[in-house]
């Protein structure tokens, strides 16, 4: 699932890459998609499942990158696809959400999000039998859509609940990060402007919990388009999560107070902290898209910097972090397509450890199962590496 689990710390369980393997990554296969990767692989069951922003989803076989199954004609895919069990949930930019079967990619159902044009572009996240969609709006928030979030039975593609952000169901608040969730059943969500912050609520049921905002959006489009980690610091739950205004604040999962905050860098809309952290127990990951780009490590208990990386290009790739090692993107949104790198760090100091040259922006996420790391780029590739023996 995106970022490898429901706390969405982009540190999976299954990840055993570490800092001397990563030094040693080489390309083992390299797939077409057909158009831009901008999400995550999800990898299960010996597949590699990517959606691409030409309206296709299609399956590697993880050992070798041979095509297993394609399904097209589809809506634009930004965000992951999820596998839950035997099938895969995906939701894409015309507003639809589908489900296929893992072993074949037959389609299940097709569920469409409700407004004039709405867009998905957050990964869909299973909890139990549900599934949870953010909805927004288009870039450019034209038109403005309502932003709320919908659970659906994973069975069927029926509607279970919907929450919307801003009372009386007022246009505006999308949602377009992923939903993290606790033990407890309690989800915790980014929103865009005009309210800019978080939003806490019961994954089962879609009861509102509590709601904060950041800052006054003043007409600015500083979304919080970041999907929030979760950890525990000084015995309590906290929700860890930037924004593209660069700040950065860890909250109190229990009510939303702020523990601290940092100014990391000076953002702007589509820019800042827009891409998700990531979190290994130890530091918090946090990618920056603007000036100074490249990679911070927080410490979660106070905020304090321990180390920063630069990078020649804005980071809007969210970091995966394995045993030792950060591993994510680089890539401009408004420069050159053609430019952009697959990047191994150190978490222990920052030092790179390994850099692959796409030759093209790489926004996605990478996703490592095992040893092996999964990414996709702009260019419409799917590259899959391993370690050198």
């Amino acid at each position: 699932m995106y970022r490898g689990d429901l706390q969405r710390d982009g540190h999976p369980a299954t990840a055993t890459l570490d800092a001397t393997a990563a030094a040693r990554l080489k390309l083992v296969w390299r797939a077409g998609a057909g158009a831009a990767v901008d999400g995550s692989p999800a990898v299960s069951n010996g597949l590699v499942v990517v959606g691409s922003q030409g309206g296709r989803i299609a399956a590697y076989r993880s050992t070798s990158g041979a095509m297993s199954w394609e399904v097209s004609g589809l809506g634009p895919f930004s965000g992951s696809p999820t596998i839950a069990a035997d099938r895969v949930v995906a939701g894409s930019l015309n507003g639809h959400v589908y489900a296929f079967d893992l072993s074949h990619g037959t389609q299940l159902w097709d569920w469409h999000a409700p407004g004039i044009q709405p867009a998905i572009w957050s990964s869909p996240v299973v909890y139990g039998r549900l599934a949870l969609i953010g909805i927004a709006s288009q870039s450019g928030d034209t038109p403005l859509e309502v932003g709320r979030i919908v659970a659906l039975d994973l069975a069927s593609g029926r509607q279970v609940w919907d929450l919307c952000v801003r009372d009386s169901c007022a246009l505006g608040g999308g949602i377009w990060s992923t939903p993290a969730v606790d033990g407890a059943g309690r989800a915790f969500v980014g929103t865009g402007n005009p309210e800019d912050g978080v939003l806490a609520f019961d994954a089962l049921t879609g009861r509102r919990l509590w709601r904060v905002g950041f800052y006054s959006d003043a007409g600015l489009d500083l979304d919080v388009g970041a999907s929030p980690v979760l950890l525990q610091v000084g015995g309590r739950e906290a929700v860890a999560v930037g924004s593209v205004a660069g700040v950065f604040k860890l909250l109190d999962a229990a009510n939303g107070t702020v523990i601290w905050s940092r100014d990391l860098v000076q953002g702007s809309a589509v820019h800042g902290l827009i891409a998700s952290p990531a979190y290994d127990g130890s530091s918090l990951y946090v990618p920056s898209a603007s000036p100074p780009t490249g990679m911070f490590a927080l410490a979660p208990g106070d905020g304090a910097i321990r180390w920063h990386q630069g990078t020649d290009q804005p980071v809007y790739s969210a970091p995966a972090a394995a045993n030792g090692v950060v591993v994510f993107g680089t890539g401009d949104v408004f420069g050159d397509v053609h430019t952009g790198s697959i990047v191994a760090l150190s978490s222990r100091d920052g030092r790179v450890l390994w850099v692959y040259d796409a030759r093209s922006s790489v926004f996605s996420s990478p996703a490592i199962a095992g040893t092996m790391v999964v990414v996709g780029d702009s260019n419409g590739d799917v590259f899959a590496f391993r370690p050198s023996s």
